[in-house]
């Protein structure tokens, strides 16, 4: 498995950077909102740059100032996602500088800086949407294609070698009862709970237009095929 580190080692920037205007503000004022919504705490050792301290007691209870798991799993996975997205356009910015905008130092830039690690949501905070998001990502890579910077580095699991793997996490970390799975003859994963596939014991999951397509399902008498 290989993996994209982003800014995980970077600890600032090398030189000044031109951004569209209004981008510092932007940054700031995301920084500064999951800093207060998750009560995250600055840390500083030395002359080592500032980081948000993952050991504080509010870090290792699990954000208990956030009470809601669906409003905290939504906050890291966006955050997470900002980081990511904001990798991409610095490394877009670097190489074609925008024709007019603002400039970010590197002294200013260290105003945000540590707002560039991601978080981790703990196993017993995960929401039903948020496993699922999890999931989707693992079977992504698994697939073969590349995501989040993560990359497979093997030959790529087929479809139901993927989807396999994702019933055996399913069994420890699926308490929304999701039963992701993929329908016969595509290639994305699928809940049961929200009608993505019908269950059959004799053809396994199916989508619920098989009946209709004959799209697999290789069974001439699947229930799912006969008139409704």
């Amino acid at each position: 498995m290989s993996y994209e580190v982003f800014f995980d080692f970077a600890q600032g920037l090398a030189a000044p950077l031109k951004v569209p205007t209004g981008t510092k503000k932007r940054l700031l004022e995301h920084v500064l909102e999951i800093e207060g919504l998750l009560a995250l705490k600055r840390s500083k050792y030395e002359d080592n740059p500032v980081h948000w301290d993952h050991f504080d007691e509010n870090y290792k209870k699990g954000f208990p100032n956030v009470t809601d798991d669906d409003a905290l799993c939504n906050a890291i996975q966006g955050h997470n996602e900002w980081v990511v997205r904001t990798y991409r356009e610095f490394g877009e910015w670097s190489e074609k500088p925008v024709a007019e905008g603002e400039i970010i130092t590197p002294d200013e830039a260290q105003e945000f800086w540590h707002g560039f690690q991601r978080l981790t949501v703990p196993l017993n905070r995960w929401s039903a949407n948020y496993y699922r998001n999890r999931m989707e990502h693992l079977y992504e890579v698994m697939r073969g294609r590349p995501n989040e910077g993560n990359d497979f580095d093997e030959k790529p699991l087929t479809v139901r070698q993927a989807a396999q793997v994702i019933n055996l996490f399913s069994e420890y970390l699926d308490t929304g009862d999701l039963r992701l799975d993929v329908p016969n003859g595509y290639d994305y994963l699928a809940s049961s709970t929200d009608g993505g596939y019908d269950w059959c014991e004799k053809c396994g999951p199916v989508h619920p237009d098989a009946w209709t397509e004959e799209r697999g399902c290789g069974k001439r008498k699947c229930p799912l095929k006969q008139p409704r």
